[in-house]
């Protein structure tokens, strides 16, 4: 990587903002100018006619617009006040998945620990309307991996991201909040709280100068950054147009471990993240076994509380072997639908297994 000075590096970040703010200029015909001329700096400065040959006229007349000037400098004014360094992406620190990508994002906006950068990462990810059994599960499976050293990643966004973040922070762990605004402000804004918490004790990031709204295309472009940071990507409760199935199509694409929760199989919040579980994706029951595949030790659920309630009522049903939901929904006076999405929570929780044909038997 070329060694710039204090002096040369601030304008690099600056040069690139500058690129990147160009009408017409894309992430391919930035890295393409950045190739041809070694730097953003020497890109900006270049010749009208050099400069034409790879971004076109247009973006000549656009790169003397002082108002992309005037505003990628009030944006850099905004970020070293809130103490939030841009990282490029020729720094030794800018994660090697990130610049492995057809298209990376030239700069990261760091608000927090960058540290966590270092760290290895799981991706969370689900539907923002969720269940409490999801709420509670995100929560717990967060809680887990931050107590073994992992770092928690996902968007920040409403239902399972918010749970994911706060069940890292429950425990002290790291959590890492990818954004598809700038990293100036809670998006949305009921996660003010959430925001400040993961400033000051986990790592908010972003790819997009401080004062930028949020903005539709702005979160595939955030969804491929989680897909990148985390060497495994968790999805749960995903309807079928989820957003969060876009984060599993870049994890897929970059060869990252996709895991889904399952979920009951009538609940419509659920049919994207069990469909993944149908088309191959790992299926994550419960915690304690997704922390020993991914090489962390753990207690087993005889340790924990036994259930209590109907849940505790199906899991005695299952003391003297497997059984049918059927069997299982007469023995506890339950609908069949009502057993099955208890029996699914079980599952989740570790205490039980489904086998083929609808029946079911206590977790080893």
């Amino acid at each position: 990587m070329e060694s710039l000075t204090s002096a040369e590096r601030e304008a690099e970040v600056r040069a690139l903002l500058v690129l990147d703010q160009i009408p017409g200029i894309g992430l391919k015909t930035l890295a393409a100018l950045v190739d041809h001329f070694t730097s953003g700096r020497a890109a900006l400065a270049a010749t009208d006619r050099a400069f034409s040959v790879v971004a076109g006229q247009r973006a000549v007349v656009a790169r003397r617009d002082t108002e992309i000037q005037d505003r990628v400098a009030a944006g850099l004014n905004v970020a070293n006040r809130l103490h939030a360094p841009a990282l490029t992406w020729s720094d030794d620190e800018y994660p090697i998945m990130l610049r492995n990508l057809a298209d990376p994002p030239p700069l990261l906006f760091l608000r927090g620990r960058r540290e966590l950068l270092s760290t290895p990462r799981i991706t969370i990810v689900g539907a923002r309307k969720v269940t409490p059994r999801a709420r509670d599960f995100a929560r717990r499976l967060a809680s887990a991996l931050a107590r073994s050293g992992y770092t928690v990643v996902s968007g920040m966004a409403l239902g399972i991201d918010g749970c994911a973040h706060q069940g890292a922070l429950d425990v002290g762990g790291g959590t890492l909040a990818v954004l598809g605004r700038g990293p100036d402000r809670a998006y949305p804004a009921s996660h003010g709280r959430l925001f400040r918490d993961i400033v000051a004790e986990g790592l908010v990031v972003s790819e997009f100068l401080p004062g930028t709204p949020a903005l539709p295309y702005h979160f595939p472009l955030r969804n491929l950054v989680l897909a990148a940071l985390g060497q495994a990507v968790v999805v749960m409760e995903a309807s079928r147009r989820s957003g969060s199935l876009i984060t599993v199509e870049y994890a897929l694409d970059l060869g990252v471990d996709v895991y889904a929760v399952p979920g009951p199989v009538d609940q419509p919040t659920c049919e994207g993240s069990n469909a993944l579980l149908a088309d191959g994706a790992r299926p994550l029951v419960p915690v304690e076994r997704f922390l020993e595949e991914l090489g962390v030790g753990s207690s087993g659920p005889s340790e924990r509380p036994q259930p209590g309630g109907d849940e505790g009522l199906l899991l005695a049903g299952l003391d003297r072997g497997p059984a049918h939901v059927e069997e299982l929904a007469a023995m506890v006076g339950l609908g069949v639908s009502d057993a099955l999405a208890l029996l699914a929570e079980l599952e989740v929780k570790g205490w039980v297994e489904q086998r083929p044909g609808l029946r079911f038997e206590r977790a080893s």
